[in-house]
């Protein structure tokens, strides 16, 4: 098959979507560490041609697909305990639901200003704060209640702005739930499945899917998730507290110049 034939098949040619793959993969792989890998694979999407709608269509499943690599890795590691994850799914799940519906409504221009604030918040605390580790801390708050105040909010944010969304569940179950570092790395990847997976389904509701580079990405996402995945659980806090404070850096510099 000649280019000009796998692009009518496809839709797009096979340079694009070689291109969307190598940077799905970068960002499944800083995904499955500590969240924020929106903020690689949506400016590949736009630099790839497609429209911000398309891209984040395309971005959601990406990551559910993804967050459904990851989770398979983790329930197979026994990390993942069903009665603790139970007790916050449904609020990830409403408020990525809702996130997703009020967009349409209200702008997220305050969120673009907000959010290098908060991402250099939490690279200061994850870098100083005595309590990220593999051992668990003091929980200031039940995860019953975690899972029915703070992570529906975070819910909220991942459907109707996103980028960072896996690194605000990762902090949440850290300094609130007082989980050890590679046990909130894998509860923060199920839940960021569940608030990305309600978003795909409206999106494609709402006829803004582009499924040849939605699978194109979601095939980048799961090797670089694997791959993350993998060295997690090999090297815990030693590997993911530091790069957790260089992607929080890093993606608070990218939103300031976006």
């Amino acid at each position: 098959m000649d280019i000009l034939h796998f692009q009518e098949i496809v839709g797009i040619s096979p340079y694009i979507v070689l291109f969307l793959i190598v940077g799905a993969t970068a960002a499944g792989f800083i995904d499955s560490i500590c969240g924020g890998g929106g903020l690689i694979s949506v400016p590949v999407l736009l630099l790839a041609g497609f429209s911000p709608a398309q891209a984040i269509a395309a971005n959601k499943l990406q990551g559910t697909l993804g967050g459904l690599a990851s989770t398979h890795y983790y329930l197979n590691k026994n990390i993942i305990e069903w009665a603790v994850l139970r007790k916050m799914t449904i609020g990830s799940v409403i408020g990525g639901a809702f996130g997703t519906l009020i967009v349409n409504f209200v702008g997220n221009g305050f969120m673009e200003t907000a959010l290098p604030i908060m991402l250099v918040g939490m690279a200061f605390y994850f870098a100083f704060s005595p309590s990220v580790s593999d051992v668990g801390g003091k929980a200031i708050m039940p995860i019953s209640m975690l899972g029915a105040s703070v992570i529906p909010c975070i819910g909220i944010y991942d459907g109707f702005f996103g980028p960072g969304a896996g690194t605000f569940y990762l902090m949440a179950l850290v300094s609130l739930g007082g989980m050890a570092m590679t046990q909130a790395v894998a509860y923060s990847r199920v839940l960021n499945l569940f608030s990305n997976a309600i978003s795909l389904m409206i999106f494609i509701a709402l006829g803004k899917m582009v499924w040849a580079a939605g699978l194109a990405m979601s095939l980048g996402e799961v090797i670089g998730v694997y791959l993350g995945s993998h060295l997690v659980h090999k090297n815990g806090v030693k590997l993911v507290k530091p790069l957790v404070v260089v992607a929080c850096i890093g993606m608070a510099i990218k939103s300031i110049y976006s």
